[in-house]
């Protein structure tokens, strides 16, 4: 088990993009009762989070996270360990087991259904799915019978037609209510202030003690305008990497699955 450090972290350096939240949807009404009692002085535990080396994770937490958010505090308090988005999904299964929101049955069906078909989670056995899930062997197994079934459904009946039952509608995800943009930005104008100030202040201490301060000021701005699109190049790569990383993981799931499909009589 990784270290875990207990923090107040800035609430926009969490992420929550990585598929780790593990409920069908939110609950509009529980982040706006968290909210209030928040306001009210209500203490909450802290939300848990993965961090990987560059992005931290959200594993457990999305309602206090999100009432945090609607209340439009910059920070919030976290339980942080050492880990990788898959460790915050993984955590996430088994998350709400004792304490908060309890999971609806459709949610346990897809935390179980996420986990039977993934290419390393789909090895365990049911009594290890079930402990971590919060759910019973036999829903386990339920769930793989249902996949088994769905693949007889879909295999030819007659000559090369392929006869598949309609697929039943995907759940709606509802949307936590917008954060108002002046809470989000009130103080934005005191941080690009203290920025831009820093900024002059760390280029006169350099030019002041050039032998060539025109020279040494020109230089900096050249850099700085050089090292701002360069973080633009970087960023854009970051979010190609990170696409590329959702879609090999999705495709390594459906190959696993496939393939154990084909090896089935």
């Amino acid at each position: 088990m990784s270290e875990i450090v207990r923090k107040t972290v800035p609430i926009d350096a969490i992420r929550i993009d990585g598929g780790t939240q593990s409920r069908l949807k939110i609950n509009v009404e529980t982040i706006s009762d968290y909210a209030e009692k928040m306001e009210g002085g209500e203490e909450f535990p802290p939300v848990v989070a993965f961090f990987d080396g560059k992005d931290m994770w959200l594993g457990d937490g999305f309602h206090r996270y999100h009432a945090i958010k609607k209340l439009g505090k910059a920070s919030i308090r976290a339980d942080v360990h050492s880990g990788t988005v898959r460790d915050a999904i993984l955590y996430s299964k088994s998350a709400n087991a004792k304490h908060g929101l309890q999971m609806s049955r459709e949610d346990k069906w897809n935390n179980v259904l996420d986990m039977v078909t993934d290419f390393e989670w789909g090895e365990w056995s049911n009594r290890e799915i079930a402990r971590h899930c919060d759910v019973s062997h036999p829903f386990v197994q339920k769930v793989r019978d249902s996949l088994v079934k769905k693949t007889e459904e879909e295999k030819p009946k007659t000559g090369n037609v392929t006869t598949k039952k309609s697929s039943p509608a995907e759940p709606k995800l509802v949307e936590p209510p917008p954060v108002p943009a002046a809470e989000v930005s009130k103080f934005q104008d005191t941080i690009d202030f203290l920025l831009k100030e820093n900024e002059e202040l760390t280029d006169k201490l350099a030019s002041g003690g050039s032998d060539d301060p025109e020279f040494t000021t020109k230089t900096i701005n050249e850099l700085r305008d050089e090292n701002k699109q360069l973080k633009i190049e970087v960023k854009s790569l970051t979010i190609s990497r990170d696409q590329f990383q959702t879609e090999n993981a999705q495709l390594i799931k459906q190959v696993n699955f496939l393939t154990k499909k084909l090896k089935k009589p």
